[in-house]
């Protein structure tokens, strides 16, 4: 049955201009009477148009849905992306999709938004075809809250670049990976630093190398955190972690499934000449920390 308002996009990082089309949608449905729905796809369709591109998510698929109802729509729904979809026209989308599919009686998208055969497809054909079916289509500016171009490409290269605080302005939000914590080498409790380290899905981004101010949960808890993001230099690793020392806490972690969230970067990761040089700087680091997110010492 007909009857839905449907945010479509990929919507991965649920960013800024992602909010000001989900709340668009959520205020068409109320105000007509509907459900709303925020459509997404998955995988992301570079993964099957561009095999091999080694694309980073912002958001896997738990935490997008996640974010997405947080925006205020009533359901979340994965559409499957593979290659007899990407195949469709922008018609056959529409009509069998949106539609078909979802029953969507509007849609709303971002003003860029393209779709069908080889992204054939523009907000003037979905307005277009969306009326054919006695239905609507509306466009979203991507920069509502800001002056400049919102893009997930954009916040990716942010993150890459570990400047969280200048990716934060564009998502709305602190980023943040979810990960088990798995033991590590043991290292950071020697060092008189406990670290839970913690292994997200290999899809996700996990920002560039360095030592971080922020936050991890667990379960309803937020605790204070100073996380190194990198190799260990000074140890030779050859494998980059997650290694977060959760401020003032006690308790084991090993197991559990944990948010780090990425508030400030305070250095670049680096070798030291030894292991009492280590501590001193992760001493350091810690007090810098408990400044950013207010914890006290």
């Amino acid at each position: 049955m007909r009857g839905v308002v449907v945010a479509l996009g990929n919507f991965d990082g649920v960013h800024l201009g992602h909010q000001a089309v989900i709340r668009r949608a959520a205020e068409e449905a109320l105000g007509h009477g509907m459900h709303s729905l925020a459509a997404t796809f998955e995988p992301h369709p570079q993964a099957v148009l561009r095999p091999g591109s080694d694309l980073k998510l912002l958001t896997t698929l738990e935490v997008r849905r996640e974010l997405l109802l947080g925006c205020g729509v009533d359901e979340v729904y994965a559409i499957r992306f593979d290659e007899k979809l990407s195949k469709k026209s922008p018609e056959e989308f529409v009509w069998e999709v949106l539609v078909g599919e979802l029953g969507a009686m509007a849609v709303v998208v971002g003003e860029n938004f393209r779709f069908g055969y080889k992204a054939s497809g523009n907000v003037e054909d979905l307005r277009r075809y969306m009326r054919e079916t006695g239905g609507e289509a509306y466009a979203v500016p991507v920069y509502a809250h800001l002056d400049e171009g919102i893009n997930s490409t954009k916040i990716r290269a942010l993150l890459t670049d570990g400047r969280v605080r200048e990716a934060a302005r564009l998502l709305g939000r602190s980023y943040f990976i979810r990960g088990e914590v798995l033991a590590g080498d043991g290292r950071g409790r020697v060092l008189g630093f406990p670290t839970a380290n913690v292994f997200s899905d290999p899809l996700a981004l996990v920002p560039g190398p360095g030592v971080y101010a922020g936050y991890v949960r667990v379960g309803s808890e937020l605790h204070g955190a100073c996380t190194n993001v990198g190799v260990a230099p000074t140890f030779e690793r050859r494998e980059s972690r997650v290694e977060a020392h959760l401020l003032g806490y006690k308790g084991d972690l090993y197991g559990k499934t944990v948010d780090v969230t990425f508030v400030e970067r305070l250095r670049p990761e680096k070798r030291f000449c030894g292991v009492d040089e280590l501590k001193e700087q992760i001493a350091h680091d810690v007090a810098r920390a408990r400044k950013v997110v207010g914890e006290g010492a």
